[in-house]
């Protein structure tokens, strides 16, 4: 054998091993991966146990002793879920509609609830406060629109129109 068969032949030996490992590490993988799948669908199987066990806890019913602590701390990190989502709520601007109260994001045109358009699109009320329904930003500027509202409507006569109330 010359010198180039021994190395042609050390070349395909070394391709020869090189595709025997590689279809190895492929089935490892593929055996890793079903692997992978059979232990996710353990998993799942296992939350949705859970799932209906915590049902169970909430309704009052009967759950084994040994989970009940795991089923109390879900509550308490429920009702932490719940207040940290109050907080995002309530750090929201918003306003109130001019006709039944109800809160609105500043953006809102017409009110979800009572369907009345709003004319202050933007501006923010605090919670409890009347709307007059002028489209002024501020409550010193809204008292000074509705009486000039007041006085373009009445004329300066002695009884005032309701422009001043927040009327039509």
């Amino acid at each position: 054998m010359t010198e180039f068969e021994g190395a042609m032949k050390k070349v395909v030996d070394a391709i020869h091993t090189a595709a025997r490992k590689s279809g190895e590490i492929l089935e490892n993988t593929k055996i890793q991966y079903n692997i992978s799948t059979e232990k996710e669908k353990i998993a799942k199987l296992e939350r949705k146990i859970g799932a209906r066990f915590y049902k169970i806890f909430k309704d009052g019913g009967a759950v084994p002793e040994s989970i009940v602590s795991d089923l109390e701390a879900i509550s308490v990190i429920e009702e932490k879920i719940r207040s940290l989502e109050k907080t995002i709520i309530d750090s929201k601007p918003y306003k109130f509609c001019s006709e039944c109260g109800a809160k609105l994001e500043l953006n809102d045109v017409y009110c979800a609830k009572c369907g009345t358009k709003q004319h202050d699109v933007g501006e923010k009320k605090d919670e409890g406060e009347e709307s007059c329904g002028c489209d002024v930003a501020s409550d010193d500027d809204c008292d000074e629109a509705c009486d000039d509202a007041c006085e373009e409507t009445c004329d300066g006569e002695d009884k005032c129109c309701d422009a001043k109330e927040g009327g039509e």
